[in-house]
């Protein structure tokens, strides 16, 4: 069991120095992967850490805990905020057996108090908050990434114009490998799909995939770390923006975008951005309905793995449905009004 014993004796091996943990705090959700806040006394210091390992059933996201390390060592060492890794375990004791990636905590929340307050000066604020984002994009999707080691095992499209092309041929992969039941809308939507891939990447980059607000730790008003890496991949910057948590929404879409490109020095295609808001439908389909074989086989029989492994991946076969043979801008809207930001409130302030 994961508790302050536990894990009291498991940090100070590894710390090598007198530990005391004094406050151990599950973060909620922690569906695909659990994660552990954790407070310590080392002898008259205090420390506080992340610690995070795989739910029992094993993680929602079909992509292994290590390759997130292997992300976050690299990405440490470069200009793109992060929080700072300490150490991976493949199978420690601790957790029975899971695997675990302790980081250091960084000061900061994953949201931001009174960003949805009414007015012009709640408004400027939530336009500096996209453009801060836009710059940590930008400074991501500019790295080098065979200079900073990522090519040895990230997967790398053959050139930006076969970016798309690649992360379609990887989850197509994946669904195969994932899928628990045919889902022939689900087939028939990738088919619809391939011929819509578009070839205009500006350059190949390091993209996070999942970004933006409830994903990234903030403090004052600016992003301290980009966090959770499970979904990096070498790809389409353009794709990054799809998966962007209502940034674009935060404020006047173009200007944001604009600020972005000044600071990458290369565009957004926005037929591109339309194909991969689609795209990210499509692609959620078999990240979740991964997590439901746990389920189906009794190793996890949370009610939560049956909600989005069935459920919500039987929404998202829904809306695949009516946007196949579309034209993409078209199917790009439904999107955009169907899927709205789970961090933004109906009510708030335009």
């Amino acid at each position: 069991m994961i508790n302050e014993a536990s894990l009291q004796s498991y940090f100070q091996k590894h710390l090598g120095i007198d530990t005391q943990v004094v406050k151990v705090k599950q973060t909620f959700p922690g569906i695909s992967r659990q994660t552990y806040l954790v407070w310590t006394k080392e002898g008259n210091a205090e420390g506080s850490y992340i610690f995070r390992t795989d739910s029992k059933g094993g993680p929602i996201c079909p992509v292994p805990l290590e390759y997130e390390w292997k992300i976050m060592s690299r990405l440490f060492k470069t200009v793109v905020p992060v929080a700072e890794p300490l150490w991976f375990e493949q199978a420690p004791e601790v957790t029975g057996g899971r695997p675990v990636m302790v980081r250091r905590m960084v000061d900061g929340s994953n949201e931001i108090p009174g960003l949805y307050d009414e007015g012009a000066a709640a408004a400027a604020r939530r336009q500096r908050v996209a453009f801060d984002h836009a710059e940590k994009l930008a400074a991501l999707h500019t790295l080098d990434l065979e200079a900073n080691g990522f090519t040895a095992f990230v997967e790398m499209p053959e050139s930006p114009a076969l970016a798309s092309r690649h992360d379609f041929e990887r989850w197509t992969g994946i669904w195969r490998g994932a899928r628990t039941d045919p889902m022939p809308l689900v087939t028939e939507a990738a088919y619809w799909l391939e011929e819509n891939l578009p070839t205009s990447a500006a350059r190949i980059s390091l993209c996070k995939g999942n970004n933006g607000m409830g994903e990234e730790i903030w403090k004052d008003d600016k992003v301290a770390a980009l966090s959770d890496w499970e979904l990096a991949f070498a790809g389409d910057p353009a794709q990054d923006w799809a998966m962007s948590q209502g940034m674009l929404t935060l404020g006047d879409a173009k200007a944001t975008i604009a600020h972005y490109e000044a600071a990458a020095g290369f565009s957004i295609d926005q037929s591109s951005l339309d194909f991969y808001r689609v795209w990210e439908v499509w692609k959620a389909v078999p990240t979740l309905n991964n997590g439901l074989r746990s389920f189906l086989d009794g190793s996890d029989k949370s009610v939560a793995r049956l909600n989005l492994g069935y459920g919500r991946v039987k929404l998202f076969e829904q809306l695949l449905g009516m946007m196949i043979g579309k034209p993409i801008d078209e199917a790009a809207a439904i999107v955009e009004r169907w899927r709205k930001s789970p961090y933004r409130p109906e009510n708030a302030a335009a």
